[in-house]
């Protein structure tokens, strides 16, 4: 049965990807679909629904689509260089996929002349030829929320008002809006965003995720005062479900615990020179480094660069365990380690004065380092027991 919706559906696209003209009753609008469960959907999503009874159109495009088989998807993705793809589906296939996912979802229904719907649903069918579908997706500044901004703007031909609301979120501010305040989720983008994403984010910059763009859409206004959204209506209302983090397993209690765990066997068996610790340790914080260093660096993600959690996540730690096993070697370590604890208290300094916002699940993590660190250096006698 897929598989004949799917041909109908291509049949339709095919028949009216050139010059087919609107109807006087055809709408269009603006759908907006609340967070998901899995963490791309954390964020929302926009589709544009073009429908025209008289025609027998009723369709949704969105520019989220992409396919996790496709070659290298998951570098490319690290990298900053996916391609998504324009999508099309039946409006009431769209509908219920997001009801059976249970996500809010909303229509807005905006006020157009013939005119300017027929600029959109010309480039909507442009776009949707295979040589066009696809792009450069962009976390910020080009995903499925901005394009379908772009192109009412630019169906309109007009300036469009936005309202001020007065909001002064950074990026980093609305990202935790989407996926919480006090989870592994955050913790993890905590680790990869950098400063850039506590830039206070201009009205037009927030616009990046779904809900964003459906707030300022509702009064947003041409020139001459009218409104471009005649209605908004809610067209599922998932049901209430609050998922909290046990308190037990929030970061920042795991965090202190590994911590207070790590720091009473270190003091237990301070006396001992217990390499294999220090290689645990130094190795994921040299792994998460490299991370870090790729996305602030070589990515061309945005709000990922200038991350000074490479004070702590340092691509060096990796070094310093492969030189471990050299006995030889150990007192120069001692040196580096004397470097490490200068960059981790700087680190540690960061959140007061550097410009960026760190997790408070961190400083457990950054003592716990600058703790083996210098117990490393004790001893070798670098420091004075």
């Amino acid at each position: 049965m897929k598989k004949i919706l799917l041909f109908v559906l291509c049949f339709f696209c095919f028949t009216f990807s050139f010059s087919e003209t609107l109807s006087d009753k055809a709408q269009i609008s603006l759908l907006t679909c609340g967070s998901g469960k899995e963490l791309y959907a954390q964020f929302g999503h926009t589709a544009i629904r073009i429908y025209d009874p008289e025609l027998t159109i009723d369709v949704a495009f969105n520019y989220g689509m992409f396919n996790f088989s496709t070659e290298g998807f998951y570098l490319k993705f690290v990298k900053g260089i996916t391609d998504y793809e324009l999508g099309l589906e039946f409006a009431i296939d769209f509908f219920i996929k997001y009801q059976n996912r249970e996500v809010d979802t909303w229509e807005q229904i905006l006020v157009l002349t013939p005119k300017e719907k027929q600029r959109i649903f010309d480039a909507l069918m442009l776009n949707y030829e295979p040589q066009n579908r696809f792009y450069r997706y962009n976390f910020v500044y080009d995903n499925c929320a901005t394009r379908p901004r772009d192109m009412i703007e630019q169906a309109i031909g007009d300036t469009v008002i936005y309202p001020d609301r007065n909001v002064h979120n950074t990026f980093r501010q609305l990202v935790a809006g989407c996926v919480g305040t006090d989870n592994w989720t955050k913790f993890a983008l905590d680790i990869v965003l950098g400063a850039s994403a506590d830039k206070v984010a201009t009205p037009r910059e927030r616009m990046f995720l779904p809900l964003e763009l459906m707030f300022y859409m509702q009064d947003a206004k041409r020139k001459d005062g009218q409104k471009i959204v005649v209605s908004t209506t809610q067209v599922y209302k998932a049901p209430t479900k609050e998922v909290t983090t046990p308190f037990v397993l929030k970061p920042v209690v795991v965090c202190f615990a590994v911590l207070f765990l790590i720091g009473l066997i270190s003091y237990v068996r301070r006396n001992k020179n217990m390499l294999w610790l220090d290689a645990i340790l130094f190795t994921i914080s040299g792994v998460m480094g490299i991370i870090v260093f790729y996305l602030s660096f070589i990515s061309v993600h945005p709000i990922v660069s200038e991350n000074y959690n490479l004070l702590w996540m340092n691509p060096l730690q990796l070094v310093f365990v492969l030189l471990l096993p050299f006995k030889s070697l150990r007192k120069l370590l001692s040196y580096y380690q004397l470097v490490n604890v200068i960059a981790i208290l700087i680190a540690i300094g960061g959140y007061v004065f550097l410009p960026q916002e760190f997790n408070v699940a961190f400083l457990p993590i950054m003592l716990l380092l600058v703790m083996r660190s210098l117990f490393f250096m004790r001893y070798q006698k670098i420091i004075i027991p």
